[in-house]
C-alpha cells in the first residue's frame, strides 16, 4: 500500500514559507501580509560567545539564493522580554550508541544528566533518545520537563551496541588521506551502511519536530565519525531535514575528528584550511576528510559542534540560552517559487566584532486549499456536484479529533484504485497526476471548509508503473472545521478521462474544552513503532499534518472500512480530559472506557470490554489522552459490526463515539 502525508499547516513558526498572518502573542511581531512569509531564527553572538541582546533590525541583512531580500518585521525573541507572553522550548538528546566507545558514552551521559540537573525547567520541554544498529531508534523518555524522569532516562540508557567492524574516525581519516601526513596504504573498510542508516533514523526524528511551533534544538551525542564522500548525500538530507523542521542541530564528539583543529569562539570546530563559518563543502576528491560530520550538521543548521565532553554540561548551557533568546527575522521574497522548492539562505550582522548563526536553507509549503480559483480546481468541483459518477473507485474515511474548543481536526483517509491514471512520458520517466477537491457542505448546501491537493508521482520502468497502478493508492490529508454535520464530497482526477468522487456523512459534536470529551474512531491496518517526539505534547503546541501517534505507536488511518476476516484491526482514539491541565504524576484521574462491538442488523454485542483508561497513556499537564488498541475481531464472521467507544468518569454522563465496520 502506498501512502501520501499532505501537508497542509501553516509552518510559518517554523521559518517555513506559507500565506498566513502570525498573532503577536505567537512571535512578538504582526505580520500585515497575505503573501509569503519567511521566518529566519538568528543567533548572534560575540566574540566571548556571550549573546548580544541590543541589535537593531538595522543591523542585520539576509539574502535567499545570493539576492538581498528587504526584513520585513524583527523582533527579540526572549524569555525575560515579555513576562506575560510565557514560551516554550525544546531540547531532545539523541546518543547514537552504535558509533562511540563505551567510556565517551558514560562520559557524555554524565554529563547530560549534569546538564538536566542544571537547565531543566517549567517552560523547557526535554526528551531523550536512543539509537543503535540492534534495535534501531527508540525514545526512552518522551518531551517532559519532568527532571527526574529524564534522570532515569539518561541513567537506563544502554552500552554501546557496535558489533560492526568500524575503524577509529582518526585512522579512517588517515586512510581517506591517501597517504598525506605520512600514512600509506589501502584504506580500511568502513561501514557507510551503518553511518547512513544512523542518519536516516536522525532524519525522521528531526522530521517529527517539524510541527512542534517555534525554534528546536537537538543535541546529538555520538563518537567521532570521519567525513567521506560515500555519506555526502546524507548529510546533506540531514541537513535539509533540520532546515525544513527549523532544528538546530548542536553535536558533541568522543574525540578529534577528521581534520579538525581545535575549538575556537565557545565550541565551535575549527576545521583545518576552511573558515569555521563556511557553508558545508561536500565536493572535492576522495580526502574529504577535512570535512567533519559533526561539524557539518551543526554548521549546516545553525548550531554548535562541541568537541569534547570535558567541561561538555556548562558549555551545553549555550543550547538553552539560545532556546530562550534568538532574533527572529521576517521577510517577503521578491520573487513568488514553486511549492516545495528549497532556497539558500544567509545572514549577516553589520558589526565586525559580532557573530551570528541561522539555517541555510528553507524550503516553502504546500498551502491548505492548492487548488483554490484555479480552473483546475473548479472543475473538479462542477464534476464532484453533477451526476456521473466517474471511472476511478475509491473509498474514504474521515475520523476527526479535537484541536481545540469546538475546533475539529478532520483526517482524510483515502484508498483510490489508480487503474484508470493516465501516464505519459516525462524526461525518460513515466509520470501521472492526481487533482483532488473536497469540501464539506452544511445542510443548507452552503461550504464550510475547503481542500484541494495534486499529487505527482513518477515511475522509472514500465514495470514499477505497472505495480502501482494494481494497487490501492492511500491519500491522507487533514483540515480543520468547527462542530456541526455535514457532507463531505471529495473529486479527484487525473487527466481528461480519469474522475472519480466519493461522499460521506461528517457529524462533529460540539465541545467547550471543558469537560470530559471523546473524539471520532480512526480504524487502521497498520500500525508501527512512531519516532515522533511531538506526540507527547499539547495539542495547543502543534501545527501541520499531525500522525496518530499512542505511546510510540503510529497508527495509519485507513481509507476503507472494510477489513478481511482474520485481518489485525487498531484503534485510535483520543479522550480529552481537562482535569489533567493540573494534575501532577501522583494524581491522574480516573477514566472508565467501554469498548464494544455490535451486529449491525441485530444490534446484539459480539465484543464487550470494561474498565479504565491505563495511566500509562496520560501525561500530566496534558488534556489529551491518545489511546491505540487492537480490536478483538480475530474470531467475528463475515458480516457488518458497530464499534462503540464510550469514557465516563466516575460520576457523569458517558461519551458515546461510534463507527461502522464490515469484515468480508
Amino acid at each position: 500500500m502506498k501512502r501520501i502525508f499532505a501537508n497542509i499547516g501553516i509552518l510559518l513558526a517554523f521559518g517555513a514559507a506559507g500565506p498566513t498572518m502570525l498573532p503577536a502573542q505567537d512571535a512578538g511581531l504582526i505580520l500585515h501580509s497575505e503573501s509569503r512569509v519567511v521566518l529566519v531564527d538568528a543567533v548572534a553572538v560575540d566574540k566571548k560567545g556571550k549573546f548580544v541582546r541590543d541589535l537593531t533590525q538595522k543591523d542585520f541583512r539576509i539574502w535567499e539564493d545570493g539576492k538581498e531580500q528587504k526584513i520585513g518585521a524583527f523582533s527579540l525573541e526572549s524569555s525575560g522580554v515579555s513576562p506575560e507572553r510565557p514560551s516554550k522550548h525544546y531540547i531532545a538528546l539523541f546518543f547514537d550508541t552504535s558509533n562511540a566507545d563505551q567510556a565517551g558514552q558514560m562520559a557524555a551521559r554524565q554529563e547530560a544528566i549534569r546538564f538536566v540537573e542544571g537547565f531543566a525547567s517549567a517552560d523547557r520541554y526535554m526528551a531523550v533518545i536512543n539509537y543503535n544498529v540492534n534495535g534501531g531508534l527508540r525514545v526512552t523518555q518522551n518531551f517532559t520537563t519532568d527532571r527526574d524522569q529524564l534522570k532515569r532516562a539518561l541513567s537506563a540508557l544502554p552500552a554501546s551496541s557496535n558489533s560492526v567492524a568500524t575503524p577509529s574516525a582518526a585512522a579512517a581519516a588517515a586512510a581517506t588521506r591517501g597517504g598525506r601526513g605520512g600514512v600509506s596504504g589501502p584504506a580500511p573498510p568502513v561501514d557507510t551502511f551503518a553511518y547512513r542508516d544512523m542518519l536516516g533514523a536522525f532524519r525522521a526524528l528531526i522530521g517529527s519536530l517539524g510541527n512542534v511551533r517555534g525554534r528546536k534544538a537537538v543535541i546529538f551525542f555520538g563518537g567521532g565519525i570521519a567525513f567521506s564522500n560515500e555519506i555526502a548525500s546524507d548529510v546533506t538530507a540531514t541537513i535539509s531535514a533540520g532546515n525544513k523542521a527549523n532544528v538546530a542541530v548542536y553535536t558533541v564528539g568522543s574525540g578529534a575528528e577528521s581534520g579538525t583543529a581545535g575549538i575556537v569562539n565557545g565550541g565551535i570546530i575549527a576545521q583545518a584550511g576552511r573558515n569555521p563559518r563556511a557553508a558545508p563543502d561536500f565536493s572535492g576528491p576522495s580526502g574529504s576528510a577535512d570535512q567533519s560530520l559533526s561539524g557539518s550538521l551543526a554548521e549546516g543548521t545553525g548550531g554548535i559542534a562541541f568537541q569534547t565532553t570535558t567541561g561538555l554540561a556548562a558549555s551545553l548551557g549555550k543550547v538553552a540560552q539560545e532556546q530562550d533568546e534568538y532574533y527572529l527575522l521576517a521577510y517577503t521574497p521578491a520573487i513568488d517559487s514553486a511549492e516545495g522548492s528549497c532556497h539558500e539562505l544567509r545572514v549577516k550582522v553589520d558589526r565586525g566584532d559580532l557573530d551570528v548563526r541561522a539555517r541555510k536553507s528553507y524550503c516553502t509549503s504546500k498551502p491548505a486549499d492548492l487548488l483554490s480559483g484555479k480552473p483546475a480546481g473548479q472543475a473538479l468541483e462542477a464534476r464532484a456536484a453533477g451526476a456521473a459518477p466517474g471511472n476511478i473507485a475509491a473509498s474514504m474515511q474521515l475520523p476527526w479529533f479535537y484541536s481545540g474548543p469546538n475546533v475539529a481536526r478532520v483526517n482524510l483517509a483515502m484508498e483510490i484504485i489508480p487503474s484508470a491514471m493516465k501516464l505519459q512520458k516525462d524526461k525518460g520517466k513515466l509520470h501521472g497526476e492526481f487533482d483532488l477537491a473536497g469540501i464539506a457542505y452544511k445542510p443548507d448546501g452552503s461550504p464550510a471548509a475547503r481542500i484541494s491537493d495534486t499529487v505527482k508521482l513518477d515511475f522509472n520502468t514500465q514495470q514499477e508503473a505497472d505495480t502501482f497502478l494494481k494497487t490501492p493508492y492511500h491519500y491522507e490529508n487533514q483540515f480543520e472545521i468547527a462542530p456541526g454535520q455535514y457532507s463531505f464530497r471529495m473529486a479527484f482526477s487525473s487527466g481528461a478521462q480519469g474522475f472519480g468522487k466519493t461522499e460521506m456523512p461528517l457529524k462533529i459534536d460540539p465541545w467547550d474544552g471543558k469537560t470530559l470529551s471523546l473524539s471520532g474512531l480512526a480504524l487502521s491496518r497498520d500500525a508501527h513503532p512512531a519516532t515522533d517526539l511531538a506526540a507527547g505534547l499539547d495539542v495547543s503546541l502543534l501545527e501541520g499534518m499531525r500522525p496518530l501517534v499512542a505511546r510510540g505507536t503510529e497508527v495509519v488511518p485507513a481509507g476503507t472500512n472494510r477489513f478481511r476476516s482474520g485481518e489485525k484491526v487498531f484503534l485510535y482514539v483520543e479522550v480529552y480530559e481537562p482535569m489533567l491541565t493540573g494534575a501532577d504524576s501522583g494524581s491522574l484521574p480516573q477514566i472508565g472506557l467501554r469498548t464494544r462491538i455490535l451486529d449491525r442488523a441485530t444490534g446484539q454485542p459480539r465484543a464487550d470490554s470494561e474498565g479504565q483508561v491505563p495511566a500509562n497513556f496520560m501525561s500530566a499537564g496534558n488534556p489529551v489522552v491518545p489511546i491505540a488498541s487492537v480490536l478483538p475481531i480475530a474470531n467475528l464472521p463475515a458480516g457488518a459490526y458497530i464499534l462503540e467507544v464510550g469514557v465516563a468518569r466516575q460520576s457523569g454522563i458517558p461519551v458515546v463515539r461510534t463507527a461502522e465496520f464490515d469484515i468480508n
